[in-house]
């Protein structure tokens, strides 16, 4: 695996959409928190009621909840990345080259899953960074509780690493999959959630979709809980790992299949 690795560094380590893609999305990480940070900051001090009513968003420890769900919004940046890295083997036809240099196509695709893998886990740091930033600029001190929302994070950054890789591995073109990757994760995503939910009659149907179950790891902060009918951790954390298996093996049952 390490000499697999050693050859997509090589392929991305000049590709310069990659490296504009990766520099937005740190850059709209802290940009983004800082806006909301400031912008609390000034709600605060105009209103002392409402500063008691939302209880510190930005102090540990609840800072790792509040930038989690702020960078959520923002995964669609590694999401372009993960497509552009699999449909060039398509574009270029190096995906060929690597059968023909010997990978087994099964190779192909695990390699693709770990670098998806490592770009959740960057994500990962980066909010991390972020919250240690906001959490301290907060004046308050560090506190080791919520830390499992750093493994929340990381699995939800994961999962839509893995739902844009099994995009591009079907569609093949970038631009396709870059438009429906962002229609879906904004708009239908949660269309679908509201429909199964409706269909089924029962509140679990709402964290069934693929990306939903993975967002609503991190509740609404600020304004207090919004999801009282969210089912038990334990639950969305099941059907979560449900999608990932899905992912990894209908994504190696389609190259395995498709033609070269």
């Amino acid at each position: 695996m390490k000499s697999l690795l050693q050859i997509e560094w090589m392929k991305i380590r000049h590709y310069k959409t990659f490296w504009i893609l990766f520099a937005l999305f740190i850059i709209s990480v802290f940009g983004l928190n800082m806006i909301v940070f400031k912008v609390k900051q000034a709600i605060d001090e105009a209103d002392p009621l409402l500063k008691a009513m939302t209880s510190g968003p930005f102090g540990f420890p609840d800072v790792w909840k509040t930038v989690g769900w702020l960078t959520g919004w923002l995964l669609y940046f590694p999401g372009f990345i993960m497509i552009f890295l699999v449909t060039n083997e398509f574009t270029y036809r190096t995906h060929r080259q690597n059968i023909i240099d010997g990978w087994s196509r099964k190779q192909f695709v695990s390699v693709k899953l770990v670098m998806a893998a490592i770009l959740a886990a960057i994500c990962t740091l980066m909010m991390v960074l972020a919250s240690l930033v906001f959490g301290f600029a907060s004046g308050t001190s560090f506190s080791v509780s919520n830390l499992e929302f750093i493994g929340y994070f990381f699995l939800t950054s994961y999962t839509y690493m893995l739902f844009a890789f099994m995009l591009a591995l079907f569609l093949r073109r970038a631009a396709l999959s870059v438009g429906i990757f962002f229609i879906y994760a904004l708009i239908f995503d949660n269309l679908i959630s509201g429909f199964i939910s409706g269909q089924t009659n029962t509140p679990i149907g709402s964290y069934i979709a693929p990306l939903q179950v993975a967002d609503d790891l991190f509740q609404i902060p600020f304004i207090g809980k919004m999801l009282p009918n969210r089912p038990e951790l334990w639950i969305l954390l099941i059907i979560i790992a449900a999608w990932i298996v899905f992912y990894h093996f209908i994504s190696l049952r389609k190259f395995e299949k498709q033609d070269l």
